[in-house]
């Protein structure tokens, strides 16, 4: 699997975050550092906070629709926005994901010029509005070298 598959451009981030700064109580850190998420799935898979991030969880629906044209038949496993503030990062890591199972996606709500997304040595600036599809079984991290947050939303399928 390549280390990066192209799955949309071009869609609309501003409904959804407009939903994210309108509700900014919901940002938590779980790792007492500086990056920050607002989960979106429950422990059972249930979709959390529909109500209030209604553009966003359609943004979320419209990508999930863009993954299956591509050929993803899973169901929605996992699924967070992350927020990484300027100079900080994710190291180099690997997920446990095999990408065939279960397929990691990225689609870039905010995301400047100095953001590196780093997978398998191919190094991307997603550009929002993008989405795509990355192999998390090889060695990825993220660098936020621009003067703005990087907000992603991260989701998982799981193909039955």
């Amino acid at each position: 699997m390549p280390p990066f598959t192209a799955i949309a451009e071009g869609l609309d981030v501003a409904p959804a975050l407009a939903d994210l700064a309108a509700h900014p109580e919901y940002w938590i850190s779980p790792n007492a550092n500086a990056l920050l998420e607002i989960p979106l799935l429950s422990g059972d898979y249930a979709r959390e906070l529909q109500a209030d991030l209604p553009r966003l969880w359609a943004l979320v629906d419209t990508a999930l629709a863009c993954a299956a044209r591509a050929g993803d038949s899973g169901t929605l496993a996992y699924c967070r926005v992350g927020l990484i503030p300027p100079g900080a990062g994710i190291p180099p890591h690997f997920d446990g994901i095999d990408g065939v199972t279960v397929r990691r996606y990225q689609l870039a709500l905010v995301s400047d010029p100095g953001v590196a997304l780093t997978v398998g040595g191919e190094t991307k600036c997603p550009n929002p509005g993008e989405c795509w599809q990355i192999d998390v079984s090889q060695m990825h991290s993220v660098t936020n070298g621009s003067g703005a947050d990087r907000i992603t939303l991260l989701f998982d399928t799981r193909v039955v």
